[in-house]
């Protein structure tokens, strides 16, 4: 017998679960009778109707099969955010979202306000201060309480400006100096005894007046000095006598001489002295140096140079002469060198 011709047989489709022709069928529910308009069934209050366009599921991602979801009587999902789990990111619809971010957040006006007003304020108190200072100088200084002006400075360029005479109290009023020195005598009277020779003669040329002088003793009792200022006609004239003494004086054709008052100070008369001077306005302050024990001076004894320039400059010139000035200063000095031989 043959065979017959062998034929493939159909693959046989899964069923899958209970279809609705192999399932057992169900007896009918009762009908449940319609409620009112506006009223659900049972009794239960009407869920809110979503607007239009509202999707259930973030990000319009389709619900799962009906065999792999929740039954029948499972609550219906509205999307509401649990903040329990973590979600992807919303689909945008191409639209900005309106709420505001922290760089975005409005500055309130009144605070704008008061900001403008704090720059105005500003800017006229600037300007302000500019003003007084260009248009007033002097305002600056009495505002960050500077001492007052000094006033104004006495004019001694003349005798005749500076009437006022010389006196031994005006040059020297106590027995000691601050410096030191102790005042063994004084003396007020004309030029005749200050200088011989070609100094004397320098001296009268210049209109000299009037001398005040001293004998003093340094506090070490090393040096003698005669010490005085010479009251002279103008300034000009002073200067011009400045420059004579130093040529009469180099060339040895005279000199000043010290004031012997008796005791140590007779050694002007015995040994060699150093002499030294300055002019100021219409003075000429002068200092005639010995050593108390006799020794010769040849015009280079730093000690003798500091006792000239204690007693010239810081004390005639730098206190007396400027007492007339203006009131004294413990530190004025003259600013000129005095002339050393």
């Amino acid at each position: 017998m043959a065979e017959p011709p062998y034929r493939p047989r159909r693959a046989r489709p899964d069923p899958g679960g209970l279809t609705e022709r192999n399932a057992p069928r169900r007896a009918a529910p009762d009908p449940v009778p319609a409620a009112p308009a506006g009223k659900p069934a049972g009794g239960a209050p009407a869920a809110p109707k979503p607007p239009p366009g509202f999707s259930p599921y973030p990000g319009g991602v389709p619900p799962l099969p009906s065999q792999w979801g929740p039954g029948p009587d499972a609550a219906p999902e509205f999307g509401l955010p649990d903040h329990g789990r973590s979600h992807a990111p919303r689909a945008t619809s191409g639209r900005r979202s309106r709420r505001p971010g922290r760089g975005g957040r409005r500055t309130p006006f009144w605070l704008t306000v008061v900001g403008v007003l704090a720059v105005a304020v500003l800017a006229g108190v600037c300007a302000a201060g500019g003003y007084i200072m260009f248009t007033h100088p002097d305002a600056t200084g009495t505002a960050a309480g500077s001492p007052p002006a000094q006033p104004k400075p006495r004019d001694i360029s003349s005798r005749q400006a500076d009437p006022q005479p010389l006196s031994e109290a005006e040059l020297f009023p106590a027995p000691t100096l601050s410096s030191g020195y102790q005042v063994l005598k004084t003396q007020a009277a004309d030029c005749t005894a200050a200088a011989v020779g070609e100094p004397g003669k320098v001296l009268a040329i210049a209109g000299c007046a009037q001398m005040v002088r001293a004998t003093l003793v340094s506090a070490d009792k090393t040096y003698v000095v005669t010490a005085g200022l010479l009251n002279l006609a103008t300034q000009d004239g002073a200067q011009q006598a400045n420059d004579a003494l130093r040529t009469a004086v180099g060339v040895q054709k005279g000199r000043f001489t010290g004031f012997a008052a008796g005791g140590v100070s007779d050694i002007f008369a015995k040994a060699a002295t150093q002499l030294g001077w300055d002019v100021r306005g219409h003075f000429l302050g002068y200092c005639v140096v010995a050593r108390a024990d006799g020794k010769p001076l040849d015009g280079t004894d730093p000690a003798a140079n500091k006792v000239i320039d204690d007693l010239v400059e810081k004390y005639l010139l730098g206190l007396v002469v400027q007492a007339r000035v203006s009131p004294p200063s413990p530190t004025a000095s003259a600013s000129a060198q005095p002339s050393h031989t």
